[in-house]
């Protein structure tokens, strides 16, 4: 049920579906005043989110910097947060464009400044059965060459927020001493930090993967660029996300 609410929720908190529902309105509304409102707001709509400048702002503005680790000392485990592998036709896993968080965490391994690396991630897809996302991980992490000594993963969460609770219970039982390094694509870190402290998982934020807010601001910027539309669907769902759960308290 909460899958299904999450995917009615995502719809209508996307730019592009607020466009596309105010163009086919214009087409059977009666009024003439309101048909020519529905257009000229689906215009003004698709200017302002197909504008690198304004994502690229907003990106900055709601996602934390780089971290750079080199000064710090180790983590007793970096938790990777899922959502970086998908499954193809066949239900076997790939690396989809998240997947700089796994490249990051396995770096963070090499270099030793995480001991242990947590997997975060079950099965969070209605129409999937036979993919587990934290066991096809640990399969790849083991041909890296890290061990299972090293590895611990928990399968069983659906969203960030049972990743949190069910994080909460494996650390204190592995007993790992926190503050742990929560590595996660840099539009999701502010809700996960959120959930995590929630869930008294102290964290320290390592984001990664990020899908905006490096660009420099160019010229051609002023320009609409159709593919921005979709990049804001991750920041807005972030937002409302982290919003709703701060008002909860």
């Amino acid at each position: 049920m909460h899958l299904i609410a999450s995917t009615i929720i995502g719809f209508f908190i996307s730019p592009i579906n607020w466009i596309i529902l105010l163009t086919i309105l214009s087409f059977y509304l009666k009024s003439v005043k309101v048909k020519k409102i529905c257009r000229l707001t689906a215009l003004g709509l698709f200017l302002v989110f197909s504008n690198i400048w304004l994502l690229t702002a907003y990106a900055k503005f709601w996602q934390p910097a780089p971290r750079d680790v080199s000064k710090d000392s180790s983590y007793s485990c970096g938790i990777l947060l899922g959502g970086f592998a998908s499954p193809d036709e066949n239900e076997k896993g790939y690396f989809n464009g998240s997947s700089d968080r796994f490249i990051q965490t396995v770096k963070l391994y090499k270099l030793g400044k995480i001991k242990h690396i947590f997997i975060n991630g079950g099965n969070g897809k209605i129409n999937v059965k036979n993919f587990n996302e934290g066991e096809w991980v640990k399969g790849e992490l083991n041909a890296m060459g890290i061990p299972d000594t090293a590895i611990l993963y928990e399968d069983k969460s659906a969203n960030t927020t049972e990743n949190a609770i069910n994080s909460k219970k494996i650390l204190d039982s592995a007993k790992l001493a926190p503050p742990y390094l929560l590595i996660t694509s840099a539009f999701h870190v502010p809700r996960a930090s959120l959930l995590f402290n929630k869930a008294g998982v102290n964290t320290v934020a390592f984001p990664c993967s990020y899908g905006a807010g490096r660009e420099n601001y160019r010229a051609s910027g002023i320009l609409p660029q159709p593919e921005v539309l979709i990049r804001w669907d991750f920041y807005i769902k972030e937002t409302v996300g982290y919003l709703i759960y701060k008002i909860k308290g």
